[in-house]
């Protein structure tokens, strides 16, 4: 999924820097959603966070489209 299968640097650069892009952009937008309590305190919440985005950052990285 993460390796780039053209030859071009510029690809994959642009896809890394796409996938981490995405992947802070929705840990803050779920660090700021999620409730804080006594359920999950700050750190436990920013780590569910991160493993979310991580996931759903692999997961539309990994969807390919039929054209």
């Amino acid at each position: 999924m993460f390796l780039p299968t053209t030859h071009d640097i510029k690809d994959a650069v642009s896809k890394y820097a796409g996938f981490f892009g995405m992947v802070i952009s929705i840990t803050i937008v779920l660090n700021l959603i999620l409730p804080t309590g006594e359920t999950l305190s700050n750190t436990p919440k920013l780590i569910v966070s991160l493993l979310i985005s991580i996931f759903l950052g692999w997961l539309s990285f990994a969807i390919k489209s039929n054209k």
